[in-house]
């Protein structure tokens, strides 16, 4: 069960293979792959090893006569000496788990993976399409420099939105949202919205903070009644946002909300 479990969180939906282990400095080296170029070794492996399998893997007369279309997935092992393990094998037919496992048997010893010099063992995943399907080299490529322009473009989109983000400034005060409607609150700024002179339409509550802020600056307010602390703690309890984000056209802020309530049922013989 475990094992089905760490096919799933590691198995990406557009690459043939995947790493568990992507620490390493080298992967798996094949004969075929010994003058290949460091950056190509991946690919090289990836297509020696979906090469081997196309012409050793022979189809069960089972799966033939039944017109099967799907999947085989293997989870193997390199090991740190080089040989191949098979982990795990998700398939329809036990008679395709048996020829995977037998397949994956004959494969030769080869040059494991390294880290810092050092060799270790390593983990792949590969899906064997029944019927099978031929494997080309310049197409295993393209998907790995495809993976490197995905991998790329998540990184710009991450860098853009932290070069968006700034200071939050406390926009809240400026904003379309409500003011929390209490006496003492608004007791504050009634003065000033009711001068003479002002166009405030007193009688509509709650206001907004963008109607009062034409009148009375709450976040000056706000500002003034800060208190002096420069703990994190200290500044999260009484002075900021526990949570504060702000962009070009957005901001959101999160705080918690403590109720506590005591007091006593005064027909009950207990307190609450």
């Amino acid at each position: 069960m475990k094992y089905i479990v760490l096919l799933l969180l590691f198995w990406p939906s557009s690459v043939m293979f995947s790493q568990q282990q992507s620490t390493y400095e080298k992967p798996p080296v094949f004969n075929q792959c010994e003058n290949t170029p460091v950056e190509q070794l991946k690919t090289c492996f990836n297509f020696t090893l979906s090469k081997f399998i196309y012409e050793n893997f022979e189809v069960p007369q089972i799966v033939e006569d039944e017109q099967y279309k799907g999947d085989v997935s293997v989870l193997f092992e390199v090991t740190s000496k080089g040989n191949f393990e098979v982990v795990y094998i998700d398939t329809y037919y036990t008679e395709l788990e048996d020829e995977a496992r037998r397949v994956f048997k004959i494969l030769p010893e080869i040059e494991p993976a390294t880290y810092n010099g050092n060799p270790t063992f390593v983990q792949y995943s590969i899906k064997i399409k029944i019927p099978l399907v031929k494997p080309v080299e310049e197409s295993v490529i393209k998907n790995q420099e495809q993976d490197n322009i995905e991998v790329n473009n998540e990184s710009q989109e991450i860098d853009n939105i932290n070069n968006q983000t700034q200071p939050y400034d406390g926009a809240a005060f400026t904003s379309q949202l409500n003011i929390p409607f209490t006496h003492s609150y608004y007791a504050r700024f009634d003065a000033n919205l009711n001068a003479v002179g002002t166009n405030a339409h007193t009688a509509a509550k709650p206001y907004v903070y963008s109607d009062v802020s034409k009148y009375y600056n709450i976040k000056e307010v706000n500002e003034s009644l800060k208190k002096e602390t420069s703990s994190w703690i200290g500044r999260k309890l009484w002075n900021e946002n526990l949570v504060a984000v702000q962009g070009k056209d957005y901001w959101f802020s999160v705080d918690p909300i403590a109720d506590l309530q005591v007091g006593k049922d005064t027909e009950a013989e207990f307190n609450s």
